[in-house]
This record gives structure tokens, sequence and C-alpha cells, in this order.
């Protein structure tokens, strides 16, 4: 009987175990989805700025040049086109990259849901007090 208890004790901690992994995973793959999903608005505002300052620029910059040519002469006006190009190429990409760095993929609800299982599951159970003997008469 000790060793069928022991056994049943066994089996009801691995399939508890099992279980608890089992729902982990499904935990741990829906939290990191929904996080992920934060990373979407970021990248999809990089890739505008990304191709709005490259299609803008590049016709910015002809005409920044041809007109600035007619003060400074045309190397010098490609020279302060290009820095000014870079410095706000820097600038988006910059705000960009600080959000992005905002955003915690880490699961850390099912870290702690794991952590919480693992305890409960490690936590030695109270024993129950043995019934005391009635005295024979």
């Amino acid at each position: 009987m000790i060793g069928g208890g022991l056994a049943a004790q066994v089996r009801h901690l691995v399939g508890g175990f099992l279980l608890l992994m089992q729902n982990l995973s499904r935990l741990t793959a829906a939290e990191l989805r929904a996080n992920a999903g934060g990373l979407r608005t970021p990248l999809l505002l990089l890739l505008l700025a990304s191709g709005l300052l490259f299609t803008a620029l590049t016709l910015l910059l002809v005409a920044a040049v041809l007109g600035l040519a007619q003060f400074v002469g045309p190397v010098a006006a490609c020279v302060i086109v290009a820095v000014a190009g870079i410095v706000t190429a820097w600038a988006l990409a910059r705000h960009s990259l600080s959000r992005l760095a905002a955003i915690d993929l880490a699961p850390r609800r099912s870290m702690a849901t794991l952590q919480a299982q693992i305890d409960r599951f490690a936590a030695p159970r109270p024993r129950k007090a043995p019934k005391p003997k009635e005295p024979r008469q």
C-alpha cells in the first residue's frame, strides 16, 4: 500500500508537471505573439520613414544642390545638402530605434506563472495528523 501510494503521488506529480509544461508553452507562445505585436507600429514607421526619406530627399537634394550651386558652387552645394540629409536620416532612425528598444519581448507573465506552479508543486504537502487511538475498555 505504501508503494502504491508513492507511485500514485509520482504519477500525479509527473502528470501535473506535463500539464503545466503544456499550458506554459501555450501561454508563452501567446505572450510572445502579443509582445511581438507591439513591434508592428515602430517597424512600419521606420519603413515608412525610410521610404519617404529616400524619395523626398532624392528630389529635395537635387533641387537643393541646383539652388545652392548658384551661390556657393556645385561641390560646396553637394556637401551642404548631403550633411543636412545625413542629420535628418540620423534623427529619424534614432527616434525609431529608441521606440524599438522600449519594447520588452520577454515572456515575463509566463515565467512568473511557471515559477508559481513550480513552487506549488515543490512545496511539501501537509501531512494528515494521525487519528488518536481510542482507549480500549
